[in-house]
């Protein structure tokens, strides 16, 4: 295959049929040119991608995270290389440890029951509005530090500033940053101590210094966006798995352990998170394809994840799997921060699902619809019935 391919992640046409379009690519060619948005390489192999991830000195962070570069807020860490990118992590890295994490399991396993209960009384549900949609929103807004009931206004605030910044109408985006900025100042003014992620970075120092409004706005906005959206589609998939993959619901409950190695291969079949961006630093060579200064990487984490070079079977929804090194959580200084805290809500669901209501099943006639855009993916609706 040419080195040449009009690549287009964000074309409709590609989400129901990704992983096929991603593996003919892959196999002809690790790595792929496209003249699509101003030009850019696609790495689509496990070995490119950790080369690329392992490698933050060659291919930075800074030109931003997506293809084509999304330009708004500046949000820190994400968009930084270290050392810069190790200073503000480390600000708020302590509440986002599994230990961390786990200190709001009984609010959140409370939370998943008292919703199912209701679901499961009603008879019938679409569990991505209501159940996917509802969890992250609330988990996200106790770890920072904001009240639960807010959940849903600051997603809303991050959905009308992407949008705003992809159309371009900076009046509106200029007026929902404003209203975000001061429900963040208002919070942050608030605060007195530690203990939540508002607190850390309200108290927080930066090269001897304060935070800015703006770093203070860019640091929360990419908490709530990362910690929204990716574990909307990490839950709604993975209850679409165990509803759909043969004898799978029967295994987890024979031995409730599997739990966590199901979470993983569900991650790895269907990553929330397809692509990520690099900007190449002064030149480079991947899989033997020169690269110059300032060219653009996209790190296709959905085909990497599907590389038969590292996982036996790549298309089968295979648990236990015996080694599992996906990278739907990304890899190297970038990744996840939030992992401990979406492999939790996911683990209360699954639990929580399984003990209440094991023989959900999805409606009659259902077929998937899969989002598409320039970085994650998921299902818009699950339609299913409760015995």
């Amino acid at each position: 295959m040419s080195d040449e391919w009009e690549f287009d992640h964000l074309d409709p046409w590609l989400a129901p049929r990704i992983h096929e379009v991603f593996a003919e690519i892959r196999d002809g060619c690790p790595v792929v040119h496209s003249t699509r948005y101003g030009g850019f390489w696609a790495a689509l192999t496990h070995e490119a991608v950790k080369e690329v991830t392992g490698d933050p000195r060659t291919y930075s962070s800074t030109g931003g995270p997506t293809i084509p570069s999304v330009h708004g807020v500046l949000m820190p860490p994400i968009e930084f290389d270290p050392p810069e990118h190790t200073a503000y992590r480390k600000l708020i890295q302590r509440q986002f440890t599994r230990q961390g994490a786990a200190r709001y399991e009984p609010l959140l396993r409370r939370l998943v029951r008292d919703r199912l209960t209701e679901l499961i009384e009603k008879g019938d549900a679409d569990l991505i509005p209501a159940l996917a949609r509802y969890l992250p929103p609330i988990a996200i807004a106790v770890i920072l530090g904001l009240p639960p009931e807010d959940g849903t206004r600051f997603v809303e605030w991050t959905t009308r500033l992407l949008a705003t910044t992809a159309t371009g109408d900076h009046a509106e985006n200029k007026r929902v940053e404003q209203e975000f900025t001061a429900y963040v100042a208002g919070h942050l003014d608030q605060t007195g101590d530690e203990e939540n992620v508002i607190g850390e970075i309200g108290n927080g120092r930066f090269d001897g210094r304060p935070l800015t409004p703006q770093e203070q706005l860019g640091m929360v906005l990419l908490l709530i966006m990362a910690g929204h959206e990716t574990t909307v589609h990490g839950i709604g998939t993975m209850i679409y798995h165990l509803a759909t993959v043969d004898g799978l619901r029967d295994r987890l409950i024979a031995d409730p352990a599997l739990i966590p190695s199901m979470i993983d291969e569900s991650l790895r079949v269907e990553a929330p998170v397809v692509t990520v961006a690099r900007t190449v630093r002064g030149g480079a060579d991947l899989a033997g394809r020169p690269l110059e200064d300032a060219e653009r990487v996209l790190l296709v984490l959905g085909a990497a994840n599907h590389d038969p070079a590292v996982f036996e079977r790549p298309e089968e929804f295979v648990c236990p799997r015996d080694r599992n090194p996906h990278v739907a959580f990304g890899s190297g200084i970038h990744r996840c921060i939030g992992e401990h805290l979406a492999r939790l809500e996911m683990r209360i669901v699954a639990e929580e699902l399984l003990a209440l209501a094991p023989d959900y099943h999805i409606a009659d006639g259902y077929r998937p619809d899969w989002t598409s855009g320039p970085v994650v993916r998921g299902l818009t609706t699950l339609p299913v019935t409760f015995p």
